[in-house]
């Protein structure tokens, strides 16, 4: 855990001068959607990662529960809603058995991430979890 932080500490460093990045969330959408997989490999951040770099987004890979604290360096703010926009994203804590948690984006249609997923809950691990839903500024 302290290592994971130390990380998050030098990649906002990274991310502060990054944020005059240009993004495109219809890029950052059809490569999350084209990518997306069948059924689940266990490898939700870098399918969500890539979707975002493809739309112009510097941000690195980290574990997907470390996205909550990353994404607002990057421009995204947490938001509270139910009417979800293309391009939101959905980061799920570490829970029992599933310790890098779980991330996923909206692509105005269904929750997308190594896999096209039937929900926001992807496991029943998440059921009583808090998330949270960021959204680009």
């Amino acid at each position: 855990m302290k290592k994971i932080a130390i990380l998050l500490i030098i990649l906002a460093g990274y991310a502060v001068w990054s944020k005059a990045y240009s993004y495109n969330t219809e890029k950052a959408v059809t490569h999350v959607t084209e990518h997306a997989l069948s059924r689940s490999h266990n490898c939700c951040a870098w399918y969500v990662m890539r979707a975002m770099q493809a739309g112009g987004c510097p941000i690195p890979i980290a574990p997907a529960y470390a996205y909550s604290t990353l994404l607002p360096f990057y421009g995204y703010e947490e938001v509270q809603t139910t009417h979800y926009q293309k391009g939101d994203i959905v980061v799920f804590p570490h829970v029992k058995g599933h310790k890098w948690g779980h991330i996923a984006m909206w692509n105005g249609h269904q929750w997308m991430s190594d896999f096209k997923q039937k929900g926001i809950i992807v496991n029943k691990a998440y059921r009583k979890v808090d998330y949270k839903i960021f959204r680009k500024k």
